[in-house]
């Protein structure tokens, strides 16, 4: 999908550079899926559990780009990427290509500086621009701040689905399903 680039100004004054994400981002994406794996464990993966190379990375930009229902975008601020959202088609088959899933995530050091609430609300544009009519996500239920970012943009919980992540320590988390019109 095109998107045109912009930029917004943060809570901090600071800049923030909005982008599609490109080929020539491969390398740079795959090290930003291990790095945020391991800030945070609100993510479905360990670092170690990404094997994506940059090549296969490289194939996935160029394969979302040319579909017309799928956007990644990226996130800079003072030219370093700081995190990315994404819309994603929940199914093609004509019943479900009203809905869309919608993910985010950010670097740890620029968490609180506004860059959700920008990425978020221009993917919720786009997706609606795109033809989709419902925005769907799964967030853990401990994530409080990314819950209240999500229920500011509209979002409400529709379900809970329990023990859907086993920590090494073995406890649990649960997610909240939420759905937004758009």
């Amino acid at each position: 999908m095109e998107y045109t680039e912009k930029t917004v100004k943060l809570k901090n004054g600071k800049t923030c550079f909005l982008r599609r994400g490109e080929e020539a981002d491969a390398a740079m994406l795959v090290d930003y899926l291990k790095a945020t794996a391991g800030e945070t464990p609100y993510l479905m993966r360990e670092p170690e559990e990404v094997q994506l190379t940059a090549e296969e990375e490289w194939d996935l930009i160029r394969e979302k780009n040319s579909e017309e229902r799928t956007l990644n975008l990226l996130a800079f601020v003072d030219g370093e990427h700081a995190g990315n959202c994404a819309f994603n088609p929940v199914s093609e088959r004509s019943r479900a290509r009203h809905r869309c899933t919608v993910s985010i995530a950010l670097y740890r050091k620029f968490w609180g500086m506004g860059i959700g609430t920008a990425l978020l609300g221009e993917i919720l544009d786009m997706a609606k621009s795109a033809g989709y009519e419902q925005a769907e996500l799964e967030v853990v239920s401990a994530n409080r701040p990314a819950a209240a970012l999500y229920r500011k943009f509209g979002f409400e919980t529709t379900g809970t689905m329990p023990r859907v992540m086993k920590y090494g320590d073995g406890t649990y988390a649960d997610f909240l399903f939420m759905v937004k019109t758009l």
